[in-house]
């Protein structure tokens, strides 16, 4: 057997996810739907009020189950504290994506309370898993977990944004913290052969 071959055994791929503060996949999916996301609401601010809410929908539909499957990955190191939290996270982004898909429209404020909520506990997730790791895994999960508790703190704390305002920071918000989990996510897989 080649090492290409020996590494896509199972016990290999499950070695590889326990060893993992976060599943590098998960944190990939996140970032290539929050990425995608911002851009859209960027390229399309006239209409991305209307649309805004069915796209943050389906991303905080879609973040939330893979933070939620993430959360019974078992993984070594990883706290029964960690595992509740990625779990608390994953149901409250997958509830506010069903919300969000359920009216288009008067969800507005309800969006950017949860993109608030999303964001701080989102990022609260990712700093406490950074302190049970070193080294540029540690300064990843930092990075990402305080863009992402700036990016909710923002939301939340101003409220007399206007709703165009919050157009532009949501996409460019998004955007920024997408590409950071993206590179955190490439870096996570890397490290992890």
């Amino acid at each position: 057997m080649t090492e290409a071959t020996i590494r896509t055994q199972p016990s290999d791929l499950l070695d590889e996810a326990r060893s993992q503060p976060f599943p590098w996949w998960a944190m990939l999916v996140t970032g290539v739907l929050g990425t995608a996301f911002g851009a859209a609401v960027l390229v399309w601010p006239d209409i991305s009020l209307r649309i805004m809410a069915l796209t943050v929908g389906f991303w905080l539909f879609a973040t939330g189950a893979a933070w939620t499957v993430g959360a019974f990955v078992p993984g070594r190191g990883k706290s029964v504290g960690e595992h509740v939290l990625t779990g608390i996270v994953g149901i409250v982004v997958l509830v506010g994506g069903l919300l969000c898909l359920r009216d288009l429209v008067t969800r507005l404020t309800v969006l950017a309370l949860i993109f608030a909520v999303t964001w701080i506990l989102s990022g609260l997730a990712e700093i406490i898993a950074a302190y049970r790791t070193t080294g540029m895994r540690r300064a990843g999960l930092l990075g990402v977990g305080l863009l992402s508790m700036l990016a909710g703190m923002i939301l939340l704390f101003a409220p007399e944004l206007s709703l165009s305002a919050l157009v532009l920071l949501t996409g460019i918000s998004s955007i920024v913290v997408g590409l950071g989990e993206i590179v955190l996510a490439l870096y996570l897989r890397r490290t992890a052969r």
